[in-house]
């Protein structure tokens, strides 16, 4: 078996600095001083140049200098609504910050998503350490025993491949993938057990969909559950309104006022903005910004009051009913049988910030057919079309004379090449899995992170892992393997070759450094921002687009990228050892830059307790790794040596594990108490749109500028809405 067979990722077997360990210290070496450039250009761009970041819209002064230019004191103080920033000391004084940040701040900061999601990193980095210590310590000596691959100085020397197949040395190997499945169970389990998810508001109401047209009245569900539940109170009803377009009007009229408000307080009187373009590139044809912004400001109220009377006289089939208490919920939801009452539909309530509520109006059946439709082309688009894989091998295509002509070009880039095109490919990959789940127009944002970590994982796992280790390069290679009716066993060979091994700790070398590095850059965020500047109509809208791209963390991808790597590294974990160091460096710098960004850079989240589902299902996706492992156990164990007592004790042993993992559910505790939920305060949040909200505040009576969301006296927002809109249209 060789490199012929199977699918090669490098352009030639010649390294440049160190011809030892099939390159990888040439790819540790450019990686870390890439890395280095990263870190140095980002503590610049922190003090002198960004201003994108959340705590750059709290300031005045010196937009140009605020990107995240804060040390530990800069937790805002929700009692006081006073805000603590202080400047940087130094070049790195950030860097200490991320380690003072412990669980409360980040908590109280950043909403429990966070802190579930920091957790789960934190048992994955004490899980991988320890599977670390067993193959660097146990497995690598181990492998060194045999002389099947080259001497001590060759990469394969260090590789499962270098032991005879009927040494007894494997044994050591069979153990060690036995005793990942107990620790794995025992470490995971303890992941995010005990912090609570949810409010008060959210666990006592419900929510109620395919209401028909004749029955979207607040007064007929009202009455409807005073008569069917007689001994259970009612707090609240509300209505969802379809708001999408009144949404977008609204975000031009702040964006106009915000821009209005900036020529005034910076006595820019004679600033010029372009209405049809961007100020950049056409100066010419310009008119007095604030008279401009001070007539669109007008022009778009008035659109705002109109299209918020038209949405409020059309509510969608969809209700929240509030009881006073979890109990009453619960019992609503599991006693209601659905067709008994206009086939309505009851379920628990997401919490209010987790709702997208512009999506509320996609009906079901709509969603469902472009749901089917999106996933179709994402699945052939990107399985059979774009895959890291054939991109990497067309470089296998490229001739002599191509070949050298990038050798003389850069050398470093002929040997960099193969990884660095692999990691850039990954990373586009989840970015066009999450904006295919926009379009899809989930209701919730747990749900749509949940979408977008599942199919990215999944993907990811099958495009960079599984098919590269079997030498395929596409989903349709592996179809076509699949069904052939001979020479299926040369596959599995291809998991083992030296060459094989290397690459993939090349590439976990390069997730771990470059990787990490361009993730605390944010480049694309970077480049976004730049670009909406450039196409602004003037200056004076620059807070606009601040808080235009201050988006949530994406947990879906972040969670699918953890994994992935973590995958890797604990399925290659026995076969070749060396890349476990870099696997748990991975962990560690992913660790590190995730909690920075998410306590510095993002808003918080609003899943709570729907969050559960996607934490959940990432603990879960962990077993995967250890399953993938007991299998490329077997497959070895079968292929060079056939079907004897060792791979006997690995099918039984890979029964055992699925029986674990699955059957038994070993990560009950992963799961919310019931009682976790009463020990929360009341947060303000109530079942209306936020849109309808701030609107009514600019017409209606003042009270609503500071709603109590979850109090148990609250008023029927909808009837004030229809009411005033009565006053404006007499």
């Amino acid at each position: 078996m060789d490199n012929d067979t199977c699918f090669s990722t490098r352009l030639s077997n010649n390294t440049v600095m160190l011809n030892i360990y099939e390159g990888i210290p040439e790819t540790l070496i450019l990686n870390i001083i890439t890395w280095i450039l990263l870190i140095l250009l980002f503590a610049l761009l922190r003090n002198r140049a960004w201003d994108y970041g959340r705590l750059a819209l709290v300031q005045s002064e010196k937009w140009t200098q605020l990107f995240y230019k804060n040390t530990d004191e800069a937790l805002v103080a929700e009692e006081t609504g006073e805000t603590s920033l202080t400047a940087d000391s130094g070049c790195c004084s950030w860097f200490p910050t991320v380690f003072k940040i412990n669980k409360e701040r980040l908590f109280a900061r950043c909403g429990p998503d966070a802190s579930h999601y920091l957790s789960f990193q934190r048992h994955l980095l004490v899980l991988f350490a320890i599977i670390t210590g067993l193959s660097v310590g146990v497995i690598l000596p181990v492998n060194f025993k045999g002389n099947l691959q080259g001497g001590p100085y060759t990469f394969g020397h260090t590789t499962i491949s270098n032991l005879e197949p009927n040494s007894n040395w494997l044994w050591i190997h069979v153990v060690t993938s036995f005793v990942f499945v107990p620790l794995t169970i025992l470490i995971m389990r303890r992941c995010s057990s005990r912090i609570p998810t949810s409010t008060l508001l959210s666990s006592r109401t419900v929510m109620v969909t395919h209401i028909s047209r004749n029955h979207r009245n607040i007064d007929d569900i009202r009455s409807y559950f005073s008569v069917r539940y007689p001994n259970i109170q009612i707090k609240d009803v509300q209505m969802a309104y379809k708001i999408k377009e009144l949404t977008v009007l609204e975000e031009e009229r702040e964006c106009a006022h915000e821009a209005k408000s900036f020529c005034i307080m910076n006595n820019e009187h004679d600033m010029k903005v372009q209405p049809f373009g961007c100020i950049i590139c056409c100066p010419w044809k310009t008119r007095n910004a604030l008279e401009y912004y001070t007539t669109e400001e007008e022009r778009l109220r008035d659109a705002v009051i109109e299209k918020r009377r038209k949405a409020v006289q059309e509510p969608l089939g969809i209700a929240f009913i509030t009881f006073d208490t979890e109990e009453a919920a619960q019992y609503v939801v599991q006693s209601f049988v659905p067709g008994t009452r206009f086939h309505w539909s009851i379920v628990k309530a997401p919490a209010p910030p987790d709702l997208i509520w512009e999506n509320l109006q996609v009906s079901s059946r709509n969603w469902y057919s472009k749901a089917i439709l999106i996933n179709f082309l994402l699945f052939v688009v990107l399985f059979f079309l774009t895959t890291p894989a054939i991109v990497v091998s067309l470089l296998n295509t490229l001739t002599a004379s191509q070949e050298d002509i990038i050798k003389k070009a850069s050398p470093f880039l002929s040997e960099f090449l193969p990884t660095l095109l692999l990691l850039t490919m990954s990373a586009i990959m989840p970015v066009i899995v999450a904006y295919s789940d926009q379009w899809m127009s989930h209701w919730t944002k747990s749900e749509q992170n949940f979408a977008t970590m599942q199919k990215t994982f999944y993907f990811l796992l099958f495009m960079v892992l599984i098919l590269p280790s079997l030498g395929l390069t596409s989903a349709q290679a592996f179809v076509e393997w699949s069904v052939q009716s001979k020479n299926r066993t040369y596959r599995w060979e291809c998991i083992f070759l030296p060459d094989k091994g290397a690459f993939f700790v090349n590439y976990v070398i390069t997730s771990a450094l470059i990787g990490t590095g361009l993730e605390l850059l944010r480049f694309p965020e970077l480049a976004m921002y730049v670009w909406r500047l450039l196409i602004a109509k003037s200056l004076a809208e620059k807070l606009s687009i601040q808080k235009a791209i201050l988006a949530e963390f994406p947990f879906g991808i972040h969670y699918a990228w953890t994994l992935l790597i973590f995958t890797t590294s604990t399925v290659y974990s026995l076969i070749c050892p060396l890349i476990t160091p870099f696997g748990l460096m991975y962990l560690c710098l992913k660790h590190l830059v995730d909690k920075h960004n998410i306590y510095f850079v993002y808003r918080p989240s609003g899943m709570s307790g729907e969050g559960q589902k996607l934490h959940v299902s990432a603990v879960r996706n962990v077993r995967i790794a250890v399953i993938l492992l007991q299998i490329i156990m077997l497959a070895f164990a079968v292929v060079r040596g056939g079907l004897g007592l060792m791979s006997i004790i690995l099918i039984l042993g890979l029964l055992a594990a699925c029986g674990l993992f699955f059957i038994m559910g070993p990560f009950p505790s992963c799961k919310p108490t019931t009682l976790s939920i009463n020990n929360l305060p009341e947060q303000v949040e109530q079942y209306i749109a936020p849109v309808l909200i701030k609107v009514h505040s600019q017409i209606g009576s003042p009270s609503l500028t500071t709603p109590d969301y979850g109090s148990s006296s609250i008023n029927d927002l909808s009837k004030r809405l229809s009411s005033t809109s009565t006053s404006l249209t007499t």
